[in-house]
This record gives C-alpha cells, sequence and structure tokens, in this order.
C-alpha cells in the first residue's frame, strides 16, 4: 500500500481523485453492461425506438450507479439522508443522459453508426460530465 502521509496536499488531492476515479471507472463498466444490455433488450426484443429505448436502458443504469457510487466510490462521503445524494446524483445524471442520447441519436442518424458503438460513444461522454459533477456536487468534500 503506497503511503501519501509525507506528500504534499495539492498531490494528496490529485491522488484520491484519481483513485476516486478508477472506482468510478469500475463502476460504470457495471452500469454501461446495464445500458447496453437493457438497451438491447428494449430495442431488439421489445422493438422500442432508440429514442424510447435508450433513457430508459440509462435510467435503468443510473439506479444501480448511484448504489454502488454510494457504497463502494464515495462511500466515505456520504452522510445523512440518502435522498440528499439520490436528487442531485438523478439531475447531473439526467443530463448525462441527454447527452448520452442526442450523441446516439446524432451518431446513427447522421453517419449509419451502429446503435450499440454509438451507445458506447454516448455513456463515455457522458461520464465524463457525470464524474465531474458528482464529485464536485453530490458526494462534496
Amino acid at each position: 500500500m503506497l503511503s501519501t502521509e509525507t506528500w504534499p496536499r495539492p498531490a494528496v488531492r490529485i491522488w484520491t481523485v484519481a483513485q476516486r476515479f478508477q472506482k468510478f471507472l469500475v463502476v460504470g463498466a457495471v452500469g454501461l453492461g446495464v445500458n447496453q444490455g437493457m438497451l438491447v433488450v428494449l430495442h431488439d426484443f421489445a422493438g422500442l425506438g432508440l429514442l424510447m429505448a435508450s433513457p430508459l436502458a440509462i435510467v435503468a443504469s443510473m439506479i444501480v450507479t448511484f448504489m454502488l457510487n454510494e457504497v463502494w466510490t464515495w462511500h466515505d462521503r456520504g452522510s445523512g439522508r440518502i435522498l440528499t445524494r439520490a436528487l442531485p446524483y438523478a439531475l447531473i445524471n439526467t443530463g448525462g443522459l441527454v447527452i448520452n442520447t442526442g450523441l446516439l441519436s446524432a451518431l446513427v442518424d447522421q453517419s449509419g453508426m451502429h446503435y450499440f458503438v454509438a451507445n458506447l460513444i454516448g455513456a463515455g461522454t457522458a461520464a465524463v460530465w457525470n464524474f465531474a459533477l458528482n464529485n464536485a456536487i453530490t458526494w462534496r468534500a
């Protein structure tokens, strides 16, 4: 285990954010699996259009990722009622939902990209937004 006790405060802060971002990426990979799986089920099997299936799949993944982030990524920052973190998380991730769905739609409609690949690009872009804002607002230090 690496000890940061003798490090300057700014270096410790960068190290902590980097460690937290790694956890966020692992949680995001689980969420992406939920998102992609639900998207396939809703679009290919249930016959929903992408603009209906994508937001539903994202909401399912938001529920899973909120719980995982709450108990693992930001376990040391969550205090008080869970609703005080769930509401900003939902609002921030709704912005991510708009980013993801918008990119998915544009890439499929304008470039003919397969929806599965377009969703990966949208989800990756939204993940940067989601981490930055959730780190600063939802689970602020």
